[in-house]
């Protein structure tokens, strides 16, 4: 019997999410949703998904939906820093693109966002990126996040 998962909305500091409240829910998101996105990631970055040690633990990970405070949260240098010469990709020009239209989104249309994804062991900002850079662009202190630990 399949399960539904319900996203209810929540509001924190004026910024509007869809949650998945059960970890049961957000396991199975997080498994295949996220996971086909982080896969598809590696090989546009010509790596091997099989050998990405995060990837590996998604599966025995358990989830939380979290209040974290966003200055908690550390970002991955290897992404941040991450260019592609062959195509011409900078990330961190790409997200200041995203992250300016993602915020003026926001306060145009309220668009409601997902929660970001983080590593519970280290704090380190997993999936949302382009979320993070543009809540704290908008100076909120609070977000939410799932959190995986092993």
């Amino acid at each position: 019997m399949k399960r539904s998962v319900v996203t209810p909305i929540r509001r924190l500091e004026g910024i509007t999410y869809w949650v998945i409240e059960d970890p049961d829910g957000i396991y199975d998101y997080i498994n295949t949703e996220i996971q086909k996105e982080w896969e598809a990631d590696a090989q546009s970055e010509h790596r091997d998904p099989n050998d990405d040690l995060w990837l590996g633990t998604l599966s025995q990970r358990k989830w939380s939906l979290e209040i974290m405070e966003i200055e908690r949260i550390k970002l991955n240098p290897l992404i941040m820093n991450y260019v592609d010469i062959e195509r011409g990709y900078v990330f961190s020009e790409s997200l200041a693109k995203r992250s300016s239209e993602l915020k003026k989104e926001i306060e145009t249309y309220g668009l409601a966002i997902w929660p970001l994804v983080v590593r519970g062991e280290n704090r380190v900002l997993a999936d949302g990126y382009c979320r993070y850079a543009t809540l704290k662009a908008m100076n909120i202190r609070r977000i939410y996040a799932y959190v995986g630990i092993l």
